[in-house]
């Protein structure tokens, strides 16, 4: 390990700095400040509303059609004065799948989607009330409820903080293992599951880099995606009559036509990727249990698919030169209106999910490997972090990566 000394102006040594591992092991066995909620019973549910059991249905509904009517205008969110409501809502959803209580209570069965659930308790709803509704949904899904194996407690995250300053989370992971970082003193923490780290020890093995091109998408789109064997520009869906599942078509519509701001009535014309691995918000996560998925492309692939149909953006090519992909920056890179599966390289979910993703990606993509959001993210994030560390401490990056465990 190599000594970091600090010399102020004068050439006198002052205090020795602690390296990152030494910082981190002095803060890594601090207890995570996160709270496990534990999902409540019917009657806890009607309490909770200041109701009983047999109006719950009717008080639900009217609260949801008022959280409706204020979100009619609205343009961001979360929106904090429904978080409880929300909650309610997940239990409900919870509830929904013990077939003897739903046999008693059959309103129930109006939580199994989204649109079930918005036709019955806001049915004259506006499609941009719904699609607001829905974005409080998916923050709620991916800060309470919390499927995803990385968790913050920033203090300043109110969004999923309780009262006394603890991180709240339906899925509490009984094996979370701290990040390196250099905000410990400000209470700033983050945490991921051990299988996670174990995963990116063994993608460093294998010399793990994301694609040229990925596309970011919801879980909802599985079925299409399988059906069609490749994944589809929205425009090319609504044209066969197919209703967009999720991304901005279905998220981001304009307050008073309800029509898509993004590619209009008709939807993109394209495919959109990044060159930057996985990201979210392009996505949407239109119920409790759906999640987010992306797909690692091939570019040379996917150029040579559009080349053998013939693809081109028109408007930029000339006749020896055809342009087949546009990178418009911030925005996106367009990849054509279709792509294939096979020109699919790497598979992307929460790793909660990989089990049924893997069974997925084998039937229609078994040529590609199938690698966990959260591991992507952190390597992202903290990689640098860790390359410091294996430089300090005089080891590789694997060995470094392995003393988080």
């Amino acid at each position: 390990m190599r000594d970091i000394i600090s010399i102020d102006e004068g050439g006198v040594n002052k205090e020795k700095k602690p390296t990152i591992l030494e910082e981190y092991n002095r803060w890594k066995d601090v207890p995570p400040k996160i709270y496990e909620k534990q999902p409540l019973a019917l009657e806890e549910i009607a309490r909770k509303e200041g109701c009983d059991i047999f109006n719950l249905e009717t008080d639900i509904q009217t609260k949801v059609k008022r959280f409706a009517d204020d979100m009619k205008k609205e343009c961001s969110f979360p929106s904090r004065e429904y978080v409880g409501l929300i909650d309610s809502l997940y239990n409900l959803y919870l509830q929904s799948k013990n077939l003897d209580i739903v046999k008693e209570n059959p309103w129930l069965n109006y939580f199994n989607s989204y649109n079930e659930f918005a036709n019955h308790f806001c049915p004259e709803a506006t499609p941009h009330s719904r699609a607001y509704i829905q974005k409080n949904i998916q923050r709620f899904v991916e800060t309470i409820v919390n499927q995803e194996k990385i968790i913050s407690t920033h203090p300043n995250n109110w969004f999923g903080v309780n009262k006394d300053g603890f991180r709240e989370t339906y899925n509490n992971d009984k094996d979370w293992i701290l990040l390196p970082d250099e905000y410990y003193n400000l209470g700033v923490y983050e945490f991921t599951d051990k299988e996670v780290i174990t995963e990116i020890i063994e993608l460093i093995k294998t010399k793990y880099h994301h694609s040229d091109f990925t596309h970011s998408s919801g879980s909802a789109a599985l079925n299409g995606i399988e059906k069609k064997g490749a994944i589809l520009s929205a425009q090319n869906i609504e044209s066969e009559g197919i209703k967009v599942a999720t991304g901005e078509h279905v998220s981001y519509v304009n307050s008073e036509s309800g029509v898509p701001v993004a590619g209009g009535k008709y939807g993109l014309g394209s495919v959109y990727a990044s060159s930057n691995g996985p990201l979210y918000g392009y996505h949407h996560l239109n119920w409790f249990d759906e999640h987010p998925i992306a797909f690692g492309i091939n570019k040379q692939k996917q150029e040579d698919f559009l080349r053998q149909i013939g693809f081109k953006y028109e408007i930029f090519s000339s006749e020896d030169n055809p342009v087949l992909t546009m990178d418009l920056g911030g925005e996106g890179i367009k990849i054509g209106s279709q792509v294939p599966l096979n020109n699919v390289e790497i598979v992307y979910c929460w790793k909660k999910y990989q089990n049924d993703m893997e069974i997925w990606a084998k039937k229609n993509c078994p040529q590609a490997k199938l690698v966990s959001l959260e591991a992507d993210e952190i390597l992202r994030s903290y990689n640098y972090k860790i390359k410091e560390m294996a430089e300090q401490e005089g080891i590789s990056i694997e060995d470094a990566w392995k003393k988080l465990l």
